[in-house]
Order: C-alpha cells, then structure tokens, then sequence
C-alpha cells in the first residue's frame, strides 16, 4: 500500500515537472547562430535583394515566405528589416503595426539577422531612419533620419488602410526625436571599432532595437511635440480599447516630461541671469559729443551677482595708456539685453551707462562646467573727468563695440 502510494506520488510530480518543462518558453536569444547553417537563407536573401531592387513583388514574397520558416525567430530576416521591406512597398497595414510593436518592446534585447549583406546595405540607405552615419555631423544625420520616417509615416496616414492605423501613422510621424533606431550596423561597428565584422560576430548579435532616449543637443520641434500629444490623448479617446492606448498614455506622460527638461536645458540662460562670467570687449568706433578725436578701447568685464568689475585701457587717442577700473550694477537683464550703469577711475574719472545686446548665444551648456558662450553688440556712453596739471575737463564719449563672455 505505501509502495503504490509513493509510486502514485513520483509519476504526479514527473508529470507536473513534465508540464512545467513544457510550459517554460525556449530563449531563443540565447541560442546560437552558426553561419554555416544558414547558406539556404542567404539564398534567398539575395533573391528578396535582387527583387526588391527589380521591383519584382512576386518574388519578394515568395523569398520572404521562405525566410519566414526559420528554425531561430529574427535570425535570417529580422523585424526590423521585414519593417523596412513593408515601408518600400508601401505596405502600411502590416507596417505601422509592426512599427508599433517595435516601439512597445522598447530596450527589450532581440536578434538581428546574420547576414551583413547587399539585402542589409540596401534596406539600410534606402530607408535610412535606422541606420545612423558617421560621416556627417550627428545632428544633420539626426535631422535626416527624422525626416525620412516621417515622409513613411506621413504616407501611410493618407493610405488605404484602417483608420486605427492611419491615426497611430498620425501620431508616429513626429515621434522619431524620442527614440533612436538601430540596425545592427550600429552595435557591429561599436563592437568592432569601425572594421567589418566577420559572420561570427553578426550571427549571434543580440541588442536593442530602438532606445527611448533623447539628445537635448539636437533641435526639438516643441509646436510638433504639443500636437502629437493632442493626437494621442484623441486617440485613446477614440480607441479605449486599442492595444496601444495603454502604452501611448504611457509615453504621452514621458513626452511631456522630456520636453519640459528640454525647455529648460535650452532656455538655461534664465538661470545665468543677473550671475555672473567674464569677457573681452573693444571699442572700435568712438564718437565725440564734442567733435574731438575718437578712441580705441578695451576692457574685461568680470561679473559676480549683479556687480560687474571691469578693467579697461585707452589704446590711441588724447586717453592713450589711460588704465581704470569701473564697476557697474546689472539693473536689468534678458536673454537679449543687458544695461548698466558704472563709474570707476584711476588715471582718469569716468561714469556712463552702457547697453550690450547679445545677438548670438550658445544653444546649450557645455556638459562639465555648465558653461556658455554669447557675443554682444556694445553701445556705451562714458562722461571722462580728465585731471591733468593744466586743467580739468570733462569730456563726453559714445562707443559703439562688441564683445564675447563666457557665463
């Protein structure tokens, strides 16, 4: 009775071990690709490659039906490139679904395909929101990417397809500036520090897709931004029910977010405001009250809170070597003007106001010191007491200048 027992007892936990064996999914991300295996599927992508060049679709698909049997998911076609094939022939119904879901498994690690081949060059300069160049400036290569897959999805919103998907295409066209897309060029040149990759290496690439980050150095469109966010608010109105209205409330909150850290990173000179920094300024044209001679002068204006010290030199004219210091008071400032008022001397005496206007301006910080860079145009009257031992005169003075300061 006990052996029956216990023996009833082992076959149910090897059948609920048996089930649980089956139930546990296969990570096919760690499975290993061998090249050497994979000779039939780089067949046929040369096939999908030759046809998609010829504009053969009967054979895009008959290629794209064999690659689909793959024993390993994305390792002979993967979903980034069955995206890209989607977009060429303008397939939108399975492509902005396909986008979506790219979006929505956001860092999540995937396969890329093994084959770094003419299909791959191909797919990547003619869709070229995935691929990013290095042979540009990041942000012009930036600037381009967003623009291209918003042509794709500005396409695919006017298509003949479901209104759901037209509505999420809406949305998607202005998107691009919070995720960054990867090909697997991307990771195999970071890998390999700019040498091409031997089929090792690309047949078992396993790395993120697209990432949700944002560069507060790149221009942001904020009036685009605000109208996308209306759009996914109307959408998960119209579609409560929709698959994707959870995830885009989701990212609507992470939008705004991001966005309001994008106004102030650029917007940081309020915060330099009425501070402080240091700078050059000269002179070049001054102009009498009096119709007598002009001066060339130079000064270094240092700044702390409001008060400005500023060291400055005659250079020619009837004040020729004439050294003084002034200080002057910040009285009021924004992002384009600055006046003060001043007085100061040593070999002479002087008093005026001074008005700069900053007519260029560093976009953003510098990362380390948080450090910025502004040119100014300079209008500048100074009243000069001249004391030397024949007689005393006051003097009056308009300059026009510029300037550069670090703030």
């Amino acid at each position: 009775m006990i052996r029956t027992a216990f023996l009833a007892i082992l076959c149910s936990c090897a059948i609920a071990l048996g089930q649980n064996a089956n139930l546990d999914p296969v990570d096919y991300n760690k499975v290993k690709v061998n090249p050497a295996d994979m000779a039939e599927f780089q067949d046929a992508r040369n096939s999908l490659w030759l046809a998609l060049k010829n504009g053969d679709v009967n054979k895009v698909d008959v290629a794209l039906a064999f690659l689909s049997h793959e024993m390993i998911p994305e390792s002979a076609l993967d979903s980034l490139e069955l995206l890209q094939i989607n977009l060429l022939l303008e397939r939108y119904d399975q492509a902005i679904p396909q986008f979506a879901n790219m979006l929505m498994k956001g860092r999540k690690k995937v396969r890329y395909s093994f084959a770094y081949d003419s299909l791959f060059h191909y797919l990547r300069n003619e869709t070229r929101f995935a691929a990013e160049y290095t042979d540009r400036s990041a942000e012009r290569d930036q600037a381009e990417r967003h623009m291209k897959l918003k042509g794709y999805m500005t396409e695919a919103a006017q298509a003949n397809i479901k209104q759901e998907y037209k509505d999420l295409a809406s949305i998607f066209a202005d998107l691009h500036p919070f995720y960054h897309f990867f090909d697997k060029g991307f990771w195999t040149y970071l890998i390999t520090i700019n040498k091409v990759p031997d089929n090792d290496s690309l047949a078992n690439i396993i790395s993120q897709r697209v990432e949700d980050r944002v560069d507060l150095h790149q221009e942001m469109d904020t009036v685009a931004v605000k109208l996308m966010i209306e759009r996914i608010q109307a959408f998960c109105e119209k579609y409560p029910e929709s698959e994707y209205s959870e995830w885009l409330k989701n990212i609507s909150w992470e939008i705004e977010r991001v966005q309001n850290s994008y106004k102030r990173y650029r917007n940081y000179y309020e915060e330099k405001l009425y501070t402080g920094g240091i700078g050059l300024e000269a002179f070049l044209l001054g102009v009498s009250l009096s119709f007598t001679e002009g001066e060339f002068l130079l000064g270094v204006p240092v700044q702390i809170s409001r008060l400005i010290v500023t060291p400055s030199m005659f250079l020619g004219g009837e004040y020729s070597d004439a050294f003084f210091i002034t200080a002057g008071i910040d009285v009021y400032e924004n992002k384009w003007l600055k006046i003060q008022p001043f007085a100061g001397g040593y070999d002479l005496f002087t008093a005026g106001l001074q008005v700069d206007y900053r007519f260029w301006m560093s976009k953003t910080c510098g990362s380390e010191f948080h450090d910025a860079t502004y040119l100014t145009l300079k209008l500048r009257y100074m009243g000069i007491y001249n004391a030397p031992e024949t007689k005393k005169e006051w003097h009056n003075r308009v300059y026009l200048g510029l300037g550069v300061h670090v703030w």
